[in-house]
């Protein structure tokens, strides 16, 4: 699995660099937000899990932004995860986004009557590519919950 995220992650550095074009997709004041699906390999050795997420992100300059997310996740644990990140952008230009991410999260699940949630960090980066009225995004994050779960996002936002 280390390896596959590895070179997923190479690919989403080369496309990254790739541009010549100088034209900024985000810019301070810019609020997004949307949803997709999420896949975590799970927590503890439970067996990964497919959820769906809503997010949002505000910039607070053209650099740095701030956002949260909340993921559902349909198992039969009732997971839920509550994830508050910041994100710097290091590519930021050809309708295309490249950035990394640091954050706290909160993960509860229940299962037979049972209840337990768990707090730890994030660490992870993602890539947007812009269309004309909405923005593709894929984000790969580790947590620091117990069994260092790694989650993979797929979505989209809306700017308003």
């Amino acid at each position: 699995m280390k390896k596959v995220l590895t070179v997923l992650f190479a690919i989403v550095i080369s496309v990254g660099l790739s541009s010549n074009a100088t034209a900024q997709v985000v810019q301070e004041g810019d609020i997004t937000a949307g949803g997709g699906i999420t896949f975590t390999t799970g927590v503890s050795g439970a067996s990964g899990e497919i959820g769906i997420n809503v997010n949002g992100n505000y910039s607070i300059t053209d650099e740095i932004r701030a956002g949260a997310e909340f993921v559902y996740f349909l198992g039969d644990f009732g997971f839920t995860v509550f994830n508050i990140e910041g994100h710097y952008i290091f590519k930021n230009e050809d309708d295309l986004v490249l950035y990394g991410l640091a954050g706290i999260g909160i993960w509860r699940w229940s299962a037979f009557g049972f209840s337990s949630s768990t707090s730890g960090l994030n660490l992870g980066g993602g890539l947007e590519y812009e269309l004309d009225s909405v923005t593709l995004f894929s984000e790969a994050k580790l947590s620091t919950i117990g069994g260092t779960p790694i989650s993979l996002s797929g979505g989209v936002r809306f700017r308003f």
